[in-house]
């Protein structure tokens, strides 16, 4: 039991985000943090991860506020081969904004939901987390709305 004990606290020494729930942000080519515009830039293979969300991009810029003496993300931007993974479902698109304290995503340009039963394209997506609603728009003339749906 002792050494059980021991590897937990081990755990959490080492890895504290597992148990208070923390962001973390990973990127291949670097991050630039910019304290006077409380900002986190983060550029090449780009990861963003929370307790709920997973997003990965070209490109990531993140503005945060300080809250309880901790940065708290509360809008993140993200362009270029952006795959979201939420819930069962995964999105694509070419440019999206999150907004934290909203729990809404807004996506647009080649803007694909890929779930068990269905495939959604359009050129605009909204998605409120809170709501667990989606809403996809066609926002060209030429553009169309499709849904695939497996039988």
């Amino acid at each position: 039991m002792n050494s059980l004990l021991k590897i937990i606290t081990v755990l959490f020494i080492i890895c504290p985000y597992i148990s208070f729930g923390k962001d973390v942000l990973k990127a291949k080519e670097g991050i630039t943090w910019d304290s006077e515009n409380k900002e986190y830039v983060a550029k090449g293979d780009v990861i963003y991860q929370s307790d709920e969300i997973k997003i990965s991009s070209d490109f990531l810029r993140a503005k945060y506020e300080i809250k309880d003496e901790r940065e708290v993300f509360n809008e993140i931007e993200v362009k270029g081969s952006i795959e979201i993974f939420y819930n069962d479902e995964i999105y694509y698109s070419d440019y999206g904004l999150y907004f934290k304290p909203k729990n809404l995503i807004e996506l647009y340009d080649n803007v694909k939901i890929v779930s068990e039963e269905r495939i959604l394209k359009g050129d605009k997506l909204i998605i409120d987390l809170k709501n667990n609603t989606r809403t996809m728009s066609a926002s060209k003339k030429e553009s169309v709305v499709e849904v695939f749906i497996n039988e």
